[in-house]
């Protein structure tokens, strides 16, 4: 992440969380202590704000200047609130499509997935407040610039957003191989939310619950699954194929 999209040291930190600006990521060294430090530990978690604990060798490596243990990096964009985006999206007249990323941590997939999800028309994706990709100046690069024209949600508890999205009239639909249903079977036409796993441990299982079916994307070859983002394209512009009949 470029010098200017980060910040550094407790109390310029600590003024960051309280005047709500929008931090992606606060890396805090192994065991500080001390009230700024309490005060720092507080607002991380009632704010919501994804953080990790590591040793100050690592700090020291990330940043060369006096990070007194804190560095936070401030996300290029800003998150929407999700009531905010299915209210304008119904209000608007639009048939919504909603994609949640369920930890989702490589930055170039991340990238990638939210290029497809502007051309296809995605009215928001959804992420985890942590285990997901950091929102930074290459995730913005390799989604070619439309990271900054769509609307991203990130919440804590993606089980009760799938769960709202139920209560609102959308169908969710969990993509993965765990099932013999393929998606070319579904209906798309309805408003709809489409669930993508992680690289490494595909949709947890609270996620596969919620889910009014599971979709299969065919596969003839070899190689038993897909690259996510290239999974969330076929999955979108499916979506779209649909629509456009």
């Amino acid at each position: 992440m470029a010098r200017d999209h980060f910040i550094f040291g407790i109390q310029p930190v600590l003024e960051a969380l309280k005047g709500n600006q929008e931090i992606d990521k606060i890396l805090v060294q192994n065991n500080i202590q001390g009230p700024h430090a309490t005060e720092l530990r507080r607002l991380i978690k009632d704010k919501k704000v994804s953080s990790q604990n590591l040793p100050l060798q690592k700090l020291n490596h990330l940043c060369k200047k006096n990070h007194q243990g804190v560095i936070a990096y401030i996300s290029p964009i800003e998150f929407q609130p999700f009531e905010h985006v299915i209210t304008e999206v119904f209000e608007s007249g639009r048939n919504p499509l909603f994609l949640i990323l369920d930890r989702v941590s490589d930055v170039g997939n991340f990238g990638a997935i939210c290029r497809s999800a502007s051309c296809s028309g995605v009215d928001a994706i959804i992420i985890p407040a942590k285990g997901s990709a950091q929102i930074n100046q290459e995730a913005i690069k390799r989604s070619s610039g439309a990271l900054l024209n769509l609307n991203v949600c990130r919440e804590r508890d993606l089980s009760a957003i799938a769960s709202k999205m139920k209560e609102y009239g959308l169908q969710i639909i969990a993509c993965t191989e765990k099932t013999d249903q393929l998606l070319y079977t579904l209906d798309f036409s309805k408003p709809t939310a489409i669930v993508m796993g992680s690289e490494e441990n595909g949709i947890n299982s609270q996620l596969l619950k919620i889910a009014d079916q599971r979709a299969a994307i065919p596969i003839q070859g070899d190689i038993e699954s897909l690259n996510v983002s290239v999974s969330a394209g076929i999955a979108l512009f499916e979506v779209v194929r649909q629509r456009l009949q």
